[in-house]
Protein backbone atom coordinates (compact mmCIF):
# COMPACT_ATOMS: atom_id res chain seq x y z
CA UNK A 1 0.00 0.00 0.00
CA UNK A 2 1.31 3.47 -0.94
CA UNK A 3 0.39 7.00 0.06
CA UNK A 4 -2.03 7.04 -2.90
CA UNK A 5 -4.22 4.10 -1.97
CA UNK A 6 -4.12 4.45 1.83
CA UNK A 7 -7.68 5.13 3.05
CA UNK A 8 -8.56 7.97 5.39
CA UNK A 9 -6.03 10.57 6.52
CA UNK A 10 -3.41 10.92 3.77
CA UNK A 11 0.18 12.06 3.48
CA UNK A 12 0.25 15.35 1.60
CA UNK A 13 2.74 17.51 -0.33
CA UNK A 14 2.61 20.46 2.12
CA UNK A 15 2.62 20.48 5.94
CA UNK A 16 2.48 23.67 8.02
CA UNK A 17 3.53 23.33 11.68
CA UNK A 18 2.50 26.12 14.05
CA UNK A 19 2.34 26.43 17.82
CA UNK A 20 -0.69 28.68 18.39
CA UNK A 21 -4.20 28.47 16.99
CA UNK A 22 -4.30 32.03 15.68
CA UNK A 23 -1.06 31.50 13.74
CA UNK A 24 -2.56 28.44 12.06
CA UNK A 25 -5.73 30.36 11.28
CA UNK A 26 -3.69 33.14 9.65
CA UNK A 27 -1.91 30.64 7.41
CA UNK A 28 -5.19 29.08 6.29
CA UNK A 29 -6.75 32.46 5.58
CA UNK A 30 -3.73 33.49 3.52
CA UNK A 31 -3.84 30.28 1.49
CA UNK A 32 -7.57 30.55 0.88
CA UNK A 33 -7.25 34.17 -0.24
CA UNK A 34 -4.29 33.82 -2.61
CA UNK A 35 -3.70 30.15 -3.43
CA UNK A 36 -6.91 28.26 -2.74
CA UNK A 37 -5.79 25.64 -5.29
CA UNK A 38 -3.19 24.48 -2.74
CA UNK A 39 -5.71 23.71 0.01
CA UNK A 40 -6.42 20.11 -1.13
CA UNK A 41 -2.68 19.41 -0.84
CA UNK A 42 -2.18 20.89 2.66
CA UNK A 43 -2.12 19.50 6.18
CA UNK A 44 -1.83 21.98 9.05
CA UNK A 45 -0.37 20.78 12.35
CA UNK A 46 -1.36 22.98 15.31
CA UNK A 47 0.32 22.01 18.57
CA UNK A 48 -1.55 24.34 20.90
CA UNK A 49 -2.83 22.93 24.17
CA UNK A 50 -5.96 20.74 24.19
CA UNK A 51 -9.24 22.13 25.39
CA UNK A 52 -12.44 23.85 24.26
CA UNK A 53 -10.60 26.60 22.35
CA UNK A 54 -8.59 24.09 20.34
CA UNK A 55 -11.67 21.95 19.65
CA UNK A 56 -13.62 25.01 18.47
CA UNK A 57 -10.79 26.25 16.24
CA UNK A 58 -10.31 22.82 14.66
CA UNK A 59 -14.04 22.49 14.00
CA UNK A 60 -14.02 25.92 12.37
CA UNK A 61 -11.07 25.07 10.10
CA UNK A 62 -12.59 21.78 9.02
CA UNK A 63 -15.84 23.56 8.20
CA UNK A 64 -14.36 26.61 6.42
CA UNK A 65 -11.69 24.68 4.51
CA UNK A 66 -13.30 21.34 3.56
CA UNK A 67 -10.27 20.19 1.56
CA UNK A 68 -7.68 20.75 4.32
CA UNK A 69 -6.43 18.12 6.77
CA UNK A 70 -5.64 19.01 10.38
CA UNK A 71 -3.39 17.46 13.01
CA UNK A 72 -4.09 18.82 16.50
CA UNK A 73 -4.64 17.97 20.15
CA UNK A 74 -8.32 17.32 19.59
CA UNK A 75 -10.54 14.20 19.40
CA UNK A 76 -10.43 12.22 16.14
CA UNK A 77 -12.85 13.03 13.36
CA UNK A 78 -12.88 13.11 9.56
CA UNK A 79 -9.76 14.88 8.18
CA UNK A 80 -8.31 15.22 11.69
CA UNK A 81 -5.38 13.26 13.10
CA UNK A 82 -5.12 13.64 16.88
CA UNK A 83 -1.80 14.61 18.43
CA UNK A 84 -1.23 12.44 21.51
CA UNK A 85 0.90 13.35 24.52
CA UNK A 86 3.43 10.69 23.50
CA UNK A 87 3.94 12.48 20.16
CA UNK A 88 5.12 15.58 22.04
CA UNK A 89 7.46 13.99 24.57
CA UNK A 90 10.66 14.52 22.60
CA UNK A 91 12.05 15.93 19.37
CA UNK A 92 12.39 12.46 17.77
CA UNK A 93 8.79 11.56 18.69
CA UNK A 94 7.36 14.78 17.33
CA UNK A 95 9.54 14.63 14.20
CA UNK A 96 8.30 11.09 13.53
CA UNK A 97 4.70 12.31 13.80
CA UNK A 98 5.30 15.22 11.41
CA UNK A 99 7.18 13.02 8.92
CA UNK A 100 4.14 10.73 8.81
CA UNK A 101 2.03 13.64 7.57
CA UNK A 102 4.35 14.56 4.70
CA UNK A 103 4.90 13.07 1.27
CA UNK A 104 8.47 12.30 0.12
CA UNK A 105 9.92 15.40 -1.52
CA UNK A 106 7.25 17.60 0.04
CA UNK A 107 7.42 21.03 1.63
CA UNK A 108 7.56 21.46 5.40
CA UNK A 109 6.79 24.98 6.62
CA UNK A 110 7.53 25.36 10.32
CA UNK A 111 7.43 28.21 12.80
CA UNK A 112 10.95 28.87 14.10
CA UNK A 113 9.61 29.19 17.65
CA UNK A 114 7.32 26.33 18.63
CA UNK A 115 6.76 27.55 22.16
CA UNK A 116 4.21 24.87 23.05
CA UNK A 117 6.83 22.10 22.76
CA UNK A 118 7.88 21.33 26.34
CA UNK A 119 11.20 19.78 25.29
CA UNK A 120 12.40 23.05 23.69
CA UNK A 121 14.09 25.30 26.35
CA UNK A 122 12.39 28.67 26.65
CA UNK A 123 15.72 30.49 26.58
CA UNK A 124 16.74 28.63 23.40
CA UNK A 125 13.45 28.87 21.56
CA UNK A 126 15.07 28.63 18.14
CA UNK A 127 15.99 25.00 18.78
CA UNK A 128 12.62 24.11 17.27
CA UNK A 129 14.54 24.17 14.00
CA UNK A 130 16.14 20.86 14.95
CA UNK A 131 12.71 19.21 14.75
CA UNK A 132 12.67 20.08 11.04
CA UNK A 133 16.21 18.77 10.65
CA UNK A 134 15.15 15.49 12.23
CA UNK A 135 12.09 15.26 9.96
CA UNK A 136 14.32 15.73 6.96
CA UNK A 137 16.65 12.98 8.16
CA UNK A 138 13.78 10.49 8.45
CA UNK A 139 13.42 10.34 4.66
CA UNK A 140 15.91 7.92 3.11
CA UNK A 141 15.62 9.74 -0.20
CA UNK A 142 13.67 12.75 -1.48
CA UNK A 143 13.97 14.62 1.80
CA UNK A 144 11.45 17.46 2.17
CA UNK A 145 12.23 21.07 1.45
CA UNK A 146 12.03 23.12 4.67
CA UNK A 147 11.01 26.73 5.10
CA UNK A 148 10.69 28.54 8.42
CA UNK A 149 8.28 31.23 9.53
CA UNK A 150 9.39 33.87 12.01
CA UNK A 151 8.33 37.22 13.41
CA UNK A 152 11.82 37.76 14.82
CA UNK A 153 14.09 40.36 13.26
CA UNK A 154 17.76 39.92 12.49
CA UNK A 155 17.89 36.21 11.72
CA UNK A 156 21.67 36.21 11.28
CA UNK A 157 22.26 37.79 14.69
CA UNK A 158 19.91 35.47 16.61
CA UNK A 159 19.56 31.96 15.20
CA UNK A 160 21.34 32.29 11.86
CA UNK A 161 24.33 30.20 12.94
CA UNK A 162 22.05 27.44 14.26
CA UNK A 163 20.17 27.41 10.96
CA UNK A 164 23.40 27.00 9.04
CA UNK A 165 24.67 24.27 11.37
CA UNK A 166 21.37 22.40 10.89
CA UNK A 167 21.76 22.67 7.11
CA UNK A 168 19.33 25.53 6.46
CA UNK A 169 19.77 28.88 4.75
CA UNK A 170 18.75 31.95 6.83
CA UNK A 171 17.71 33.64 3.60
CA UNK A 172 14.87 31.13 3.28
CA UNK A 173 13.15 32.27 6.49
CA UNK A 174 9.72 33.77 5.71
CA UNK A 175 8.72 36.84 7.69
CA UNK A 176 5.31 36.25 9.27
CA UNK A 177 4.30 39.80 8.39
CA UNK A 178 4.58 38.71 4.75
CA UNK A 179 2.87 35.31 4.98
CA UNK A 180 -0.28 36.55 3.24
CA UNK A 181 1.69 37.89 0.31
CA UNK A 182 5.25 36.71 -0.28
CA UNK A 183 5.03 33.69 2.03
CA UNK A 184 2.20 31.67 0.49
CA UNK A 185 3.37 32.58 -3.02
CA UNK A 186 6.83 31.24 -2.18
CA UNK A 187 5.28 27.99 -0.96
CA UNK A 188 3.19 27.75 -4.14
CA UNK A 189 6.35 28.14 -6.23
CA UNK A 190 8.05 25.40 -4.24
CA UNK A 191 5.12 23.04 -4.82
CA UNK A 192 5.28 23.69 -8.55
CA UNK A 193 8.98 22.85 -8.43
CA UNK A 194 8.69 19.76 -6.21
CA UNK A 195 5.50 18.35 -7.73
CA UNK A 196 5.33 19.43 -11.36
CA UNK A 197 2.39 17.27 -12.45
CA UNK A 198 -1.25 16.85 -11.55
CA UNK A 199 -2.57 13.31 -11.16
CA UNK A 200 -6.20 12.32 -11.56
CA UNK A 201 -6.83 8.83 -10.26
CA UNK A 202 -9.67 6.47 -9.44
CA UNK A 203 -9.30 3.57 -6.99
CA UNK A 204 -11.88 0.90 -6.12
CA UNK A 205 -13.39 1.59 -2.73
CA UNK A 206 -11.81 5.05 -2.55
CA UNK A 207 -13.17 6.73 -5.67
CA UNK A 208 -11.63 9.68 -7.52
CA UNK A 209 -8.55 11.56 -6.32
CA UNK A 210 -6.67 14.59 -7.60
CA UNK A 211 -3.19 15.29 -6.24
CA UNK A 212 0.14 16.79 -7.15
CA UNK A 213 2.94 14.39 -8.07
CA UNK A 214 6.57 14.41 -9.20
CA UNK A 215 8.40 12.40 -11.83
CA UNK A 216 10.02 10.54 -8.93
CA UNK A 217 6.55 9.33 -7.81
CA UNK A 218 6.02 7.47 -11.05
CA UNK A 219 7.43 4.09 -10.02
CA UNK A 220 5.40 3.94 -6.79
CA UNK A 221 2.25 5.00 -8.66
CA UNK A 222 2.76 2.16 -11.13
CA UNK A 223 2.66 -0.29 -8.22
CA UNK A 224 -0.51 1.31 -6.79
CA UNK A 225 -2.47 1.58 -10.06
CA UNK A 226 -3.47 -0.99 -12.66
CA UNK A 227 -3.21 1.45 -15.55
CA UNK A 228 -1.29 4.72 -15.46
CA UNK A 229 -0.99 7.16 -18.37
CA UNK A 230 2.04 9.44 -18.12
CA UNK A 231 3.00 12.29 -20.50
CA UNK A 232 5.81 11.46 -22.93
CA UNK A 233 7.69 13.52 -25.52
CA UNK A 234 5.53 12.21 -28.37
CA UNK A 235 2.43 10.64 -26.91
CA UNK A 236 2.03 8.92 -23.55
CA UNK A 237 3.73 6.22 -21.52
CA UNK A 238 1.53 3.38 -20.38
CA UNK A 239 2.39 1.67 -17.10
CA UNK A 240 0.84 0.02 -14.07
CA UNK A 241 0.24 -3.44 -12.65
CA UNK A 242 -1.82 -4.64 -15.61
CA UNK A 243 0.69 -3.33 -18.12
CA UNK A 244 3.87 -4.78 -16.68
CA UNK A 245 6.78 -3.36 -18.59
CA UNK A 246 6.25 0.34 -19.34
CA UNK A 247 5.45 1.08 -23.00
CA UNK A 248 5.33 4.31 -25.01
CA UNK A 249 2.21 4.91 -27.11
CA UNK A 250 2.77 7.50 -29.82
CA UNK A 251 0.40 10.43 -30.11
CA UNK A 252 -2.66 9.35 -32.07
CA UNK A 253 -5.82 7.31 -31.79
CA UNK A 254 -4.56 4.76 -29.27
CA UNK A 255 -3.17 7.38 -26.88
CA UNK A 256 -6.44 9.29 -27.17
CA UNK A 257 -8.51 6.19 -26.40
CA UNK A 258 -6.44 5.32 -23.32
CA UNK A 259 -6.90 8.84 -21.98
CA UNK A 260 -10.63 8.75 -22.74
CA UNK A 261 -11.09 5.38 -21.01
CA UNK A 262 -9.34 6.63 -17.88
CA UNK A 263 -11.26 9.90 -17.88
CA UNK A 264 -14.51 7.92 -18.23
CA UNK A 265 -13.58 5.76 -15.22
CA UNK A 266 -12.59 8.78 -13.07
CA UNK A 267 -15.85 10.55 -13.93
CA UNK A 268 -17.95 7.38 -13.43
CA UNK A 269 -19.08 7.64 -17.04
CA UNK A 270 -21.06 5.22 -19.15
CA UNK A 271 -18.18 4.24 -21.42
CA UNK A 272 -17.01 5.08 -24.92
CA UNK A 273 -19.69 4.27 -27.50
CA UNK A 274 -18.48 1.66 -29.96
CA UNK A 275 -19.77 3.67 -32.91
CA UNK A 276 -18.06 6.87 -31.71
CA UNK A 277 -14.75 5.05 -31.34
CA UNK A 278 -15.14 3.52 -34.79
CA UNK A 279 -16.01 6.84 -36.39
CA UNK A 280 -12.90 8.40 -34.86
CA UNK A 281 -10.41 5.71 -35.86
CA UNK A 282 -12.01 4.42 -39.07
CA UNK A 283 -12.26 5.76 -42.62
CA UNK A 284 -14.62 8.70 -43.13
CA UNK A 285 -17.12 6.94 -45.40
CA UNK A 286 -17.36 3.60 -43.61
CA UNK A 287 -20.76 2.01 -43.07
CA UNK A 288 -22.06 0.93 -39.67
CA UNK A 289 -20.73 -2.63 -39.89
CA UNK A 290 -17.26 -1.49 -40.89
CA UNK A 291 -17.23 1.15 -38.15
CA UNK A 292 -18.06 -1.55 -35.58
CA UNK A 293 -15.31 -3.84 -36.88
CA UNK A 294 -12.73 -1.05 -36.91
CA UNK A 295 -13.60 -0.17 -33.32
CA UNK A 296 -13.30 -3.82 -32.27
CA UNK A 297 -9.86 -4.15 -33.89
CA UNK A 298 -8.74 -0.90 -32.27
CA UNK A 299 -9.81 -1.97 -28.78
CA UNK A 300 -8.28 -5.41 -29.37
CA UNK A 301 -4.94 -3.60 -29.70
CA UNK A 302 -5.51 -1.88 -26.36
CA UNK A 303 -6.49 -5.13 -24.68
CA UNK A 304 -3.32 -6.66 -26.03
CA UNK A 305 -1.29 -4.21 -23.91
CA UNK A 306 -2.76 -5.65 -20.72
CA UNK A 307 -1.99 -8.78 -18.77
CA UNK A 308 -5.74 -9.23 -18.37
CA UNK A 309 -7.60 -8.24 -21.56
CA UNK A 310 -10.91 -8.52 -19.66
CA UNK A 311 -9.99 -5.28 -17.85
CA UNK A 312 -11.61 -3.49 -20.83
CA UNK A 313 -15.25 -4.56 -21.05
CA UNK A 314 -18.06 -3.90 -23.51
CA UNK A 315 -21.34 -2.93 -21.86
CA UNK A 316 -24.40 -1.54 -23.67
CA UNK A 317 -22.47 -0.97 -26.88
CA UNK A 318 -19.73 0.95 -25.10
CA UNK A 319 -16.15 0.24 -24.05
CA UNK A 320 -15.11 0.92 -20.50
CA UNK A 321 -12.58 -0.14 -17.90
CA UNK A 322 -13.86 -2.71 -15.42
CA UNK A 323 -14.90 -1.43 -12.00
CA UNK A 324 -12.05 -3.33 -10.32
CA UNK A 325 -9.38 -1.46 -12.29
CA UNK A 326 -7.46 1.32 -10.47
CA UNK A 327 -6.43 4.00 -12.95
CA UNK A 328 -4.56 7.30 -13.12
CA UNK A 329 -3.53 9.97 -15.57
CA UNK A 330 -0.85 12.61 -15.06
CA UNK A 331 -0.57 15.98 -16.80
CA UNK A 332 2.21 18.59 -16.73
CA UNK A 333 0.01 21.53 -17.64
CA UNK A 334 -1.06 22.84 -14.25
CA UNK A 335 -2.71 25.98 -15.61
CA UNK A 336 -5.82 24.24 -16.87
CA UNK A 337 -8.09 21.39 -15.73
CA UNK A 338 -7.31 17.97 -17.06
CA UNK A 339 -9.47 17.36 -20.18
Amino acid sequence: MSWLDSPGFERRPVVFVEDHLYHTGEVLEALAARHADLLPHVTVCAIDRPGPDTDAAVADWLSRYPQVQVAARSPARNRLRPLAAVDLESAPAFATFVAGLLRPGGVLVEDVQLSTLAFVPADRWWQSIFVAATVRGLFADRAPVVRFLSNKRGYAATFGRDLIEAGFDPRDVIDKAEVATIGVSAVATLIDRQFGLTLEAWLPGLGPRVTRVADEDRASLETALDVLVWPAADGVDLGGRLVGKRVTVRAGHEAETWSALIRDRIESGTGLLVLKVGERVGPPDADRAEITNVAARHVHTLRGRLRDPAAIVTIRHAYRLADRVAVGRADRDLRRPLP
